[in-house]
């Protein structure tokens, strides 16, 4: 499968799923890639950020720009941004 296909795959798994942000192994089970591809996307593409604060487990977390942005208040991206709680 080719980088936009994959990309693809997991804006579809992450917006359909009823958590905001995911850990890349819950972006590689709902969307049927594999890890390595799941992390490579989410390296590569823009479409995609990540939290600055893991997971209880540690795991880093990822949502779609888009997605962060529909569900996030403008108060809460600026302080979001302000404290660095989010990578783009």
């Amino acid at each position: 499968m080719n980088e936009k296909d994959a990309r693809d795959q997991m804006i579809s798994a992450i917006a359909s799923s009823k958590y905001r942000w995911r850990t890349a192994r819950g972006i590689s089970k709902d969307s049927g890639l594999v890890i390595a591809q799941v992390l490579d996307v989410l390296d590569k593409s823009d479409a995609f950020i990540r939290a600055r604060k893991g997971n209880a487990r540690g795991e880093l977390l990822y949502t779609t720009k888009e997605r962060y942005k529909s569900e996030t208040s403008l108060a809460m991206r600026v302080i979001g941004a302000l404290t660095n709680k989010i990578s783009e």
